[in-house]
């Protein structure tokens, strides 16, 4: 008997959501090799060529889908959670329980980071100096001068009032405009004091809004599987523009020769808090077996990893955490949005090994003081600025100002140096992503747990997909 549409192995669709992305993965690495490799010496010219305007093409549009629906599910997810549940109390225990748990990851992650930084010196054993960076800045054409170029533009009027802006964005003056440059702390605050004087109403009233928002929401999560049947094939082409550029590249691979040694001791940050830090927290405090929380969370990593954004891999961060994961849209509408939007693991360990590296680069050895500067800064800025577009470079270029300010005469970092790390940033920026992602999940299972959400993984991740499909029809 011929094998039936759903049963065919190359039915791509039908298999679970990690294997998906991790096929979609493994084809943009391949797409990429392939049209990189025809242009290499020429990264310049490499937008011109048409599968790379169709990877583009193909790219933002996964991208715009998944963005699309980040306002509205996080919107309905809150107001119909606080509107049901009735009272404030809960949601301000759960917040602040939130809040401690991403501070003290985050804080951990950055000790991390200081730790190997200190430990490898990487900056001592590149075969670099600041000054030949610096160099390389000023070489019209250069990679390294169109990347500090890209930089200043995008850190143009920033500075340590940035870290400010996380305070300012709680209460938005124009809730449209929240929502429509996709501020999540204003659009939260609004969306919990919306639902909360739902409760408010007369109950004829109470129940028609409420019966809106949760059909609203029952709606966003069935666009939210619409648009994760296009996982494989979004994921390939985000993936290949990035391969492309790497392979076309004609100095990518000198640079990360020379470098290699910080992307060792970043990449090894990152493993260990993922890896051991995380599970530590999932077996010992949330007692869930972090493998098959893990497994759950899998696709949302892989498309964070693809996407390198916390914000855009949202809806399906929720999904899994809900649907896979087993965390109540309670808990789920409050912990991930500000986790989105708020926790960066990853990204606090990085501008933490960042700026240590590019001193040792420039041949100064930060003392004690200027060293817990860092990891404060980092600590602040991996909060306060991580709203923003390039939020990591944003942050190395404010606390590199700071610890500038702080060194004795004579003593400089150059923000020159920056451009040379800038190279391959996308790659570990791909990386830090995933790691905020998981670190956001695992925050939610922990939560979840403590407020006495005990059948969380209860049920195998992937029989838990396959009966939620079948019962969507």
């Amino acid at each position: 008997m011929a094998a039936t549409h759903e049963s065919h192995p190359l039915a791509f669709w039908r298999w679970q959501l990690h294997w998906q992305a991790l096929f979609g993965i493994v084809l943009g690495v391949l797409l990429g090799y392939l049209s990189g490799s025809a242009a290499v010496g020429d990264a310049a010219g490499l937008g011109g060529r048409w599968e790379i305007k169709l990877y583009d093409l193909v790219g933002d549009l996964f991208m715009s889908g998944l963005k699309m629906l980040v306002v509205p599910l996080v919107m309905t997810a809150i107001v119909s959670a606080i509107a049901s549940l009735g009272q404030m109390q809960g949601f301000a225990r759960m917040g602040g329980k939130t809040l401690l748990y991403y501070v003290c990851t985050s804080f951990v992650a950055i000790m991390i980071g200081l730790t190997l930084v200190n430990a490898i010196a990487p900056g001592e054993r590149s075969g670099l100096s600041a000054e030949e960076a610096a160099a390389a800045v000023r070489t019209e054409g250069s990679s390294e001068a169109t990347a500090m170029a890209e930089l200043e533009k995008k850190t143009a009027g920033r500075g340590t009032d940035s870290v400010l802006n996380v305070f300012r964005e709680l209460v938005p003056s124009n809730v449209l405009d929240a929502m429509a440059r996709q501020k999540m702390l204003g659009l939260i605050t609004f969306s919990l004091l919306f639902g909360f004087f739902i409760t408010r109403l007369q109950e004829r009233q109470r129940e028609i809004m409420l019966g809106f928002f949760e059909g609203a929401y029952d709606i966003m999560i069935q666009m939210t599987f619409l648009i994760l049947r296009f996982l494989p094939l979004g994921v390939a082409c985000l993936i290949a523009q990035t391969s492309a550029e790497t392979f076309a590249g004609g100095n990518v691979l000198e640079r990360l020769t020379q470098l290699g040694m910080f992307a060792v001791t970043v990449l090894a940050g990152l493993i260990m808090h993922a890896f051991v830090v995380m599970p530590l927290i999932l077996g010992v405090l949330a007692r869930v077996n972090p493998m098959r929380h893990l497994q759950a969370v899998a696709p949302a990593m892989l498309t964070a990893f693809s996407t390198a954004s916390s914000a855009a891999t949202l809806p399906l961060t929720m999904e899994c955490a809900e649907e896979r994961a087993g965390a109540s849209q309670r808990v789920t509408s409050f912990v991930l949005p500000v986790g989105a939007t708020v926790n960066m693991d990853g990204t606090a360990l990085y501008e933490c090994v960042a700026v240590l590296f590019l001193a040792q680069l420039s041949g100064i050895s930060l003392d004690f003081s200027n060293q817990l500067l860092v990891v404060v800064m980092a600590l602040l800025t991996s909060v306060g600025v991580a709203g923003i577009p390039s939020a990591s470079l944003v942050a190395i270029v404010i606390i590199l100002k700071a610890v500038n300010d702080n060194l004795p005469d004579g003593a400089h970092i150059p923000l020159e140096a920056l451009a040379i790390i800038l190279i391959f940033d996308r790659l570990l920026d791909m990386c830090r992503t995933a790691v905020n992602v998981l670190g956001d999940t695992v925050g939610t299972v922990l939560i979840a747990r403590s407020e006495g959400e005990h059948d969380i993984l209860a049920e195998d991740p992937g029989a838990r997909q396959a009966r939620l499909r079948a019962e969507a029809g």
